[in-house]
This record gives structure tokens, C-alpha cells and sequence, in this order.
């Protein structure tokens, strides 16, 4: 990986990053997620079966040559021969999963080496960095397909801030990698040593090279004191990738389909643009639109410059008319926060999960002293709607989350998760949720795609807790648990037991801390209920959360009081969602009047969504969910294996030990797992 560390400055680092830590750690769309087959060369060396004969095919690879020479001895032979075999056979799911991964990437990868006139062979690359993956992070902080760490990605022109990480952008950061190898290349004079030093630093190899008096990679890798075990087979795992992807055909892969990358055209997007609008006005998904631009971390573009956006070539003339007149269309990733009286830009800044200085840069014409019920624009995360996690600086030292009752109802979904899995987390049948989402079948579910949830089943689950909570039971907090892990083991939904136990955050769980479960009656609750206005008691209706309603405009609407809306709907800030469902207290409208203010046409907008983007928006419009059922307790649960999973990984997402999963399913070993078999996990 291209690191650059600076041990001097590293002490400085971790005080004037306070609370915060790390801001890359912290942040939900930058937290670690390499597979293993990557980084973990020490299980890749233990997991190695070595002296297996070899194929022709094999022999054949292996004797292929390719535009870098590498001369090697016998050892260093026997280790690109274990590293082929590990690749092409004992995870062979993990590399053609990374070959049609890689496919859309290849051809510009391709040209921009040799507009550089670098080897061909670097095309590989990425396999070993990142899997060919775009969304790609280290523990250590390297992100994206080439794995640059921020330093190194800003010294190549790559822009990491609050608002977009480039390193991620396929485009930017394959000419950044190759304007790093070119220097690379410069400064060694030898491919062994430039591929050592992308991995480890130029700092470390010079400093290693001149402190062993050796010019040859190999001999250096010979002494473990030198090199850590990642460095030392850097150069072994990309030769024996390289002779994969050279020889596919031969060793049973498929071909690469040179012609599978999008069709893309740039366009200049001024700052500050509403790119979820964006999206929407072209016909896109914003999961769509995020795969065209992964370097994106907002909804929003940067305030203060003009970015490039890439769309489809049939969509570029649609996107430019957006651009021309956005106020024609409704926002999306652009949210309204209303300021309360005294509050100050920090204050606000911190309900609303941005930075200080980002919130000020996307207001820019707002004043120093904010008056009561200035509005305010807040831009939402490409991620996760709820922003708060990713706030820096002081005020994400101890952030202050919605309260469950507010929480969007939209899902997005992990990996392992099934339809009637995430129905039973927010409390609602399948039928309801496949029919919120126009879903047929019960079938797979699309990694990282979004659900909608019917009505406001996080808010009744706050009912029911409350209601709940005088007969419920406890749970004694231990070192390790999280909120989702308790919420399984008492079958329970974690919206609901946080809000039997007043809880903003799930981070504000604590070792030691005594948790009151709601639906349990053997115990007492763990404190007294906040108290709230009765607004069940006062005559009201319903309405939607349309695109740019905010609180305090709802009131106005309705003629009530925000803080009594905002008691009635258990709201702990100002923030309201697109699609949310609000209870509208003593309104003295009647539930026709909405429906019929809400079929009224905006008179400035000129692009009409498609009639399933409308029942989306207002899944909760249509029927009112029945009141969840408890359900027992299971005590398996059967889990397809995904292509490339391995059983360490499956027991790490289920908190299981790898040797009891291998007993339960009864296997001699971890490479009997199969892709696409059906194995037992054990929730006792």
C-alpha cells in the first residue's frame, strides 16, 4: 500500500485529534473493510498447503514472462507457486469475485499506465491492494482501489476532507497511483524494490537499504528484522497474481470482458449541488449514481468548488438542464434544520451532526448570531442518513443522536441479511415490507441497496418499550457487548430496548451498566420516563414529511405549536425526514384536507417522479402496519455462503468461534467451505 508514515509527527497527531481519534476510524463510510485474502498474509502463509504438485496449466503460468523481469532463486519460486495455487485454487471464489469486480476498471487502468509508459504488469495491482474494490479501507487508513494513505494521496492531488475522499474515485486515483510509481521507479531504479516501497514507504526501504548495505529486495526480504511479513511477500503475491491474470483461460477463469465499464461523460456541477436531486432528475438510484461517483462522501458537493460528476452519456443532457435550473426540482440531500432560540453555530452544528466550519461553508450568507427559526441547510451523508457519527472536531466528542422515534425509515442492506430477517428487526411482517417495495418474491437481496420500512415502525417500537418497561427485565452490560448483540440475545428490537433505557446513541452503552428489557417481567424499569406531553390524548391526525418541509413549517401549516408537534412525535431536535410520518396534535384538519393538500402540484417543479419512486417516498401513507408480534427465540439460524467468504469471516459477522462453526456444520477444515452452500449457525 502506498503509506507514508511519519513517526515524528505522530504524537502530535493523537493530542490535537482529542476525543475525535481518528477522523478516517470515525467516520461510517470509512471504517475498515479489506478482506482478509488482502492483508492478512500471515493467515495466507498459514492457510498455504505447501508441496501440492503442480498442474501442467500451472507450470505453464508459471514459466510465462511478463514486461517486468524478476529474478528469482528457488525459495523465492516456491513461494509465487504457493501464492498461485492459494489464489487460482483454495480461493479461487475470492479471485474470480475480484476479476469481475476489476472488469469495469481495466481498460482506463490500461491506458493511463501507458500514457505513463509504465509496465502493463501494474494492472495488477489493485488485486493485491484492495481487491480491486473502489470503497476499499484499511486498519491503518489507506483507502481506495490503489490503498493511498491521506498524506500520500494528497502529495499525488487527491482530495480527503469531510466532503469527498478521492482516493476512491477510480479516475483521479489510478493517475495519482501512476504518478507514484513513476517516482517510485525514479528514486530505485528496479521494480522489486518500487513495488516494496508502495507497500511499506520509499522512507522505509531507504532507510532499510542503507542500513543493510543490500540493493536487492530479495535478500533484504531474507531477514525478518528488516521487513515486516507483509513487505517481505509483497513482491511473491503480485508475480503469482500477475501469472493468473496472464493466464486465465489455461487455469479455468473466465476471460476478461475488456468492454464492461459504463459509458460515462463528465459534467461540471457548481458547489453546493444537491446531487441526490441530481440523481433523481436523470432517472437514477442514488445507489446508482454512487457507483458512478464513489468519491463523494455527502449528498451534497463541496460548497466551495466545482467538481466533475460522472452520469451515463444518455443522461448527460438531463443532468446539464438540472444544473441549469435546480430550484425546479426537490431537494433531497439538502436537509432543513430550524435554529432555537440562543442557539449558536456550534450548538446547531452539533445537533446536526456536520462540522462547524462545513455547516457555516454550505450557509455562507447566514449571519454570526443566528435568529430563532432561521433555517438552516445541512447536507446528508451518502452513507447513512444520520450524520452525527461523522462529525470531527470537539463537538463529535459527545455527539447527540435522534432519538429512535425520529430514525429514518429506510434500511440499508449488510451482508447476510434477508427480507424476513429485517422485517423482524423493525417489528413489521414481510408481507408489509415486500409490499412497500414493490418486491414479488422473498428472494436475495442486493448488497448495500436500501428497503424501505413501512410506517414509522421504529416509533411504535418506542410505544411498545415504554409500555413495556414498568414489567420488564435486565441485563447486566459486559466488556464487548453492543447494543444489536443484547437486542438478538433477548429477542428484542434494539430500537426498542434503547428506548426502554433512555438511550440517545448506541455508543452510550457502558460496561457495568444494569439495561432494563422491555417485553421481560421480571424486573424493574431502569429509570423513571421522561416526561411528555399526552398528544395521544388530543384530537389529531397524520401527515408525510414531503422534500424541504421543515418543523417548524409543518406547525405553521397545522396553526399548532412545534414543541408540542415535536413532544407529540417524541422528536429530540428539529430535524425531520423525507417520507417520515408525523402525528399532527389538536390540528382540527381532518386527514382528507392533507391528502388533498399533498396531491397538489409544487408550481415550480418541473420533474415528476415515477409513480413506484412516489410510493417509496410515502410508504406510510398507504397502510398502517398491525402491532408487531413477539416472536421465539430461534436457536439456528441457516446462512448461505457468498462467493469468496471464508469461515473466519462468517464467524466474525455472527460472534461466533470458527472451530464451533466448523463442529456445527461438520467440517475438517476451513477450505471445505463451499460457495453457495447452506451452513448452521448456532444462537444459543
Amino acid at each position: 500500500m502506498a503509506r507514508y508514515i511519519l513517526f515524528a509527527i505522530l504524537p502530535v497527531l493523537l493530542v490535537l485529534s482529542g476525543c475525535a481519534g481518528n477522523k478516517y476510524d470515525k467516520s461510517n463510510d470509512m471504517r475498515a473493510n479489506l478482506e482478509p485474502e488482502v492483508w492478512d498474509t500471515t493467515q495466507i502463509l498459514k492457510d498455504l498447503k505447501r508441496g501440492r504438485p503442480l498442474t501442467k496449466q500451472e507450470k505453464e503460468a508459471l514459466a510465462s514472462r511478463g514486461a517486468i523481469q524478476f529474478n528469482l532463486d528457488v525459495a523465492d519460486n516456491e513461494e509465487v507457486q504457493m501464492f498461485l495455487q492459494y489464489f487460482s485454487m483454495d480461493k479461487r471464489g475470492t479471485m474470480e469475485k475480484w476479476l469481475i469486480r476489476a472488469q469495469p476498471h481495466l481498460p482506463y487502468v490500461r491506458a493511463v499506465l501507458a500514457s505513463y509508459n509504465l509496465p502493463p504488469d501494474l494492472i495488477v495491482l489493485p488485486f493485491i491492494e484492495s481487491g480491486y474494490s473502489t470503497m476499499a479501507y484499511s486498519p491503518v487508513g489507506a483507502g481506495g482501489m490503489w490503498q493511498f494513505m491521506p498524506y500520500t494521496a494528497r502529495r499525488f492531488g487527491l482530495t480527503v476532507n469531510w466532503w469527498v475522499d478521492e482516493r476512491r474515485d477510480p479516475y483521479k486515483s489510478t493517475v495519482a497511483a501512476a504518478k507514484y510509481l513513476s517516482k517510485l521507479y525514479q528514486m530505485f531504479g528496479d521494480w522489486n524494490l518500487a513495488l516494496a516501497a508502495y507497500n511499506a514507504g520509499e522512507g522505509k526501504i531507504s532507510r532499510v537499504m542503507a542500513a543493510s548495505g543490500q540493493c536487492d529486495f530479495f535478500d533484504i526480504a531474507k531477514d525478518p528484522k528488516l521487513l515486516k511479513a507483509e513487505t517481505r511477500h509483497y513482491v511473491p503475491k503480485f508475480l503469482a497474481v500477475l501469472k493468473i491474470f496472464q493466464n486465465l483461460q489455461p487455469l479455468g477463469f473466465q476471460k476478461v470482458n475488456w468492454q464492461a465499464g459504463p459509458n460515462l461523460k463528465e459534467v461540471p456541477a457548481p458547489g453546493g449541488t444537491d446531487l441526490a436531486a441530481l440523481a433523481q432528475a436523470c432517472g437514477l438510484s442514488w445507489d446508482q449514481f454512487r457507483e458512478y461517483n464513489p468519491g463523494f462522501r455527502r449528498m451534497v458537493s463541496p460548497p466551495d468548488s466545482t467538481v466533475n460528476v460522472y452520469v451515463p452519456v444518455a443522461k448527460e443532457q438531463i443532468a446539464v438542464a438540472y444544473l441549469k435550473t435546480p430550484g425546479n426540482y426537490p431537494s433531497s440531500g439538502l436537509q432543513i434544520v430550524t435554529a432555537q432560540s440562543g442557539e449558536t453555530w456550534w450548538a446547531l452544528a452539533r445537533r446536526a451532526g456536520m462540522p462547524v466550519a462545513e455547516l457555516r461553508q454550505l450557509n455562507p450568507s447566514l449571519p454570526e448570531t443566528l435568529p430563532t427559526g432561521q433555517t438552516v441547510r445541512v447536507a446528508a451523508s451518502a452513507f447513512s442518513i444520520d450524520n452525527t457519527a461523522l462529525a470531527e472536531g470537539p463537538a463529535a466528542c459527545a455527539p447527540k443522536q435522534l432519538a429512535a422515534a425520529s430514525k429514518p425509515q429506510r434500511h440499508r442492506v449488510n451482508k447476510g441479511e434477508s427480507i424476513g430477517s429485517i422485517a423482524r428487526k423493525y417489528g413489521v411482517s414481510t408481507k408489509e415490507l415486500m409490499a412497500a417495495n414493490k418486491m414479488r418474491h422473498a428472494g436475495r437481496l442486493t448488497l448495500g441497496s436500501w428497503l424501505v420500512i413501512p410506517q414509522s415502525a421504529s416509533a411504535r417500537s418506542v410505544q411498545i418499550a415504554s409500555a413495556a418497561s414498568p414489567s420488564s427485565g435486565s441485563h447486566t452490560v459486559q466488556r464487548g457487548e453492543t447494543i444489536s448483540g443484547i437486542a438478538d440475545k433477548y429477542n428484542v428490537d434494539p430500537g426498542a430496548l434503547m428506548a426502554a433505557n433512555h438511550l440517545s446513541s448506541a455508543k452510550d452503552l457502558l460496561a457495568g451498566q444494569k439495561l432494563s428489557i422491555p417485553g421481560r417481567a421480571d424486573a424493574k424499569p431502569s429509570a423513571p420516563p421522561a416526561p411528555a406531553v399526552a398528544a395521544a390524548a388530543l384530537p389529531s391526525t397524520t401527515y408525510t414529511v414531503r422534500p424541504g418541509d421543515s418543523l417548524s413549517g409543518i406547525s405553521r401549516r397545522f396553526n399548532v405549536d412545534s414543541r408540542q408537534l415535536a413532544a407529540a412525535n417524541k422528536l429530540s431536535s428539529d430535524v425531520v425526514r423525507v417520507g417520515q410520518s408525523l402525528t399532527i396534535p389538536n390540528s382540527g384538519q381532518q386527514p382528507k384536507t392533507i391528502a388533498a393538500r399533498e396531491a397538489e402540484p409544487a408550481k415550480k417543479n418541473l420533474w415528476v417522479p415515477k409513480p413506484q419512486a412516489q410510493a417509496e417516498k410515502h410508504p406510510a401513507a398507504a397502510k398502517t402496519p398491525p402491532t408487531p408480534q413477539k416472536r421465539q427465540a430461534a436457536k439456528s439460524v441457516n446462512y448461505k455462503v457468498g462467493p469468496g467468504e471464508t469461515v473466519w469471516g462468517i464467524a466474525k459477522k455472527f460472534n461466533v468461534e470458527p472451530s464451533s462453526l466448523m463442529a456445527w456444520n461438520n467440517m475438517k477444515s476451513p477450505g471445505a467451505l463451499q460457495a453457495g452452500s447452506q451452513i448452521t449457525i448456532r444462537k444459543d
